[in-house]
């Protein structure tokens, strides 16, 4: 008997455990193939909601995602730099800076979408349509009841785990 049987035997099969592996799996893997339109999955995420919210200033996005507004400005930072997205003056304030995505920006998102609907395929392969969608719906149920925030990565917000806050 090799090593890999005696491994796999032993190895945790919890729903918590499994989650677990599965995320991290599927997180390294997107970040390996978002890279491939120079992004980390941050900047795309944000590229999406800047395209759901053009118009919105950086901190209203930032709030609506839980970001810290030093993260987002960051973040937005980057995106400018990238040529991505663009600050302009907001229409009715001032002293606020709306974001617009460039032509750029919109060809790296949709380039950026396809590569993530290509990553879901993969990650969900052999499972019939109905079973992804079921558990889809599983997930966002523990989303919910957990108080996650939808849309709301951990690993964007400054958020503590519920374990850490006090």
């Amino acid at each position: 008997m090799g090593t890999d049987s005696i491994a796999g035997d032993a190895a945790p099969s919890t729903l918590a455990f499994l989650l677990s592996q599965v995320g991290i799996y599927a997180a390294r893997q997107f970040s390996e193939r978002i890279a491939d339109v120079g992004l980390h999955p941050a900047l795309f995420r944000v590229l999406n909601l800047v395209d759901a919210a053009e118009g919105r200033s950086q901190q209203a996005i930032g709030e609506a995602i839980e970001v810290p507004p030093s993260r987002m400005v960051g973040l937005v930072d980057e995106l400018e730099q990238l040529g991505l997205v663009e600050r302009r003056p907001h229409p009715t304030d001032r002293r606020v800076r709306a974001l617009y995505l460039t032509a750029k920006g919109r060809e790296t998102l949709e380039r950026g979408r396809e590569i993530a609907k290509a990553h879901e395929r993969d990650l969900t392969k052999g499972m019939p349509a109905a079973d992804r969608k079921r558990l889809t719906q599983y997930l966002q149920k523990i989303v919910d009841e957990q108080t996650i925030g939808r849309g709301i990565h951990p690993g964007m917000s400054g958020k503590p785990a519920p374990s850490q806050q006090g």
